[in-house]
């Protein structure tokens, strides 16, 4: 049970701090990504909707090769680590906020861009008030962005190294257990991750059925 427990607070905790910082600098760019009309605009949302599908093993592979031994990062010595596991989970989770965030803004009510311009509103002011005004959309991409993070299992494996009490989250947790022959743990395991993943979608639900609603 304590492994289970170990696993799972790990896995949270990670998964938290990496869209804490994707979404730090995801939401204010997303803002405005999604007032642009520019003809870069539609340059950075296919970007980052690529970003958005590319595998999670990808995602670690990229990561292994900064923090390898040869890598340009390897100097700092993280392969192995969680901070190394955090990095590559922002790079999953950035594309997400940034993506969903931009149409979540996109998507206002015209006259908000009509009046931020009247008003000759700073950027930075417009921008603020757009995430004031999106933050139910906001919201649901943030949770969107955790709910792949805390489900992935890529990166974990390959620049976590699996490490007990250290590295070790459910998806590796899972992985182990099941190359080890005891499915049966590592259904258990599932079970947890599952509970997880479910309770992360219905806040995504809520927060989806409370923007329909306003």
């Amino acid at each position: 049970m304590s492994e289970v427990l170990s696993a799972a607070s790990l896995s949270l905790g990670l998964s938290a701090a990496a869209v804490t910082i994707a979404s730090l600098a995801g939401v204010p760019a997303a803002a405005a990504l999604g007032l642009s009309r520019s003809r870069r605009r539609d340059v950075f949302l296919v970007a980052a909707r690529v970003g958005m599908s590319v595998p999670t093993v990808v995602v670690g592979l990229l990561v292994y090769g900064l923090f390898s031994h040869r890598g340009p990062l390897g100097s700092f010595g993280l392969l192995y680590s969680p901070q190394a596991i955090v990095v590559g989970e922002v790079l999953l989770a950035f594309p997400l906020v940034l993506a969903l965030g931009a149409s979540a803004v996109g998507g206002l009510d015209p006259r908000f861009r009509e009046t931020a311009r009247a008003l000759h509103l700073p950027r930075a002011r417009t921008i603020g008030l757009a995430i004031s005004e999106a933050r139910d959309g906001l919201a649901a991409a943030i949770l969107v962005a955790f709910a792949r993070c805390v489900t992935e299992l890529g990166v974990a494996l390959l620049v976590g190294g699996n490490l007990l009490g250290r590295t070790r989250t459910l998806t590796t947790a899972i992985a182990l257990e099941t190359s080890r022959g005891d499915f049966g743990r590592g259904l258990r395991l599932g079970l947890v991750l599952v509970a997880v993943a479910l309770v992360v979608n219905l806040a995504v639900a809520l927060v989806f059925r409370r923007t329909e609603s306003s």
